[in-house]
């Protein structure tokens, strides 16, 4: 009877140091995480501009479209000058002349389209 008092002072004991030790490094953690929050908060661009590398990923993306776009006319242009050609007997010359007409047409429909 006599040693369980010094036994119930000493589990005590360990169990404040135990409790203590697992503490301290989370609030230790904690602290380097708040101080590195706001390291980030000042070092961050404010979001309604754009970063560089967005802008570049949209001229990109912009100079891909028109290059699509350029294909397609051209795919198109072929295609109805083949069509042309074999629905009419047309001497060379009024051919490319139609064509020519066609295509400032076409490429009006997609500048607006681009400007859409």
């Amino acid at each position: 009877m006599e040693y369980l008092s010094p036994m119930k002072s000493g589990i005590l004991f360990i169990i404040l140091t135990i409790g203590l030790g697992i503490y301290s490094p989370v609030r230790a953690n904690a602290n380097q995480i708040s101080q590195n929050q706001q390291y980030l908060y000042q070092q961050r661009k404010p979001l309604n501009q754009p970063s560089t590398s967005q802008k570049l990923w949209e001229s990109f993306r912009q100079q891909q479209d028109q290059y699509r776009l350029q294909q397609q006319q051209r795919l198109e242009q072929f295609r109805l000058q083949d069509q042309i050609r074999q629905q009419q007997n047309v001497p060379m010359g009024m051919d490319q002349l139609r064509q020519q007409q066609r295509q400032q047409m076409d490429t009006m429909k997609l500048q607006q389209q681009l400007q859409r």
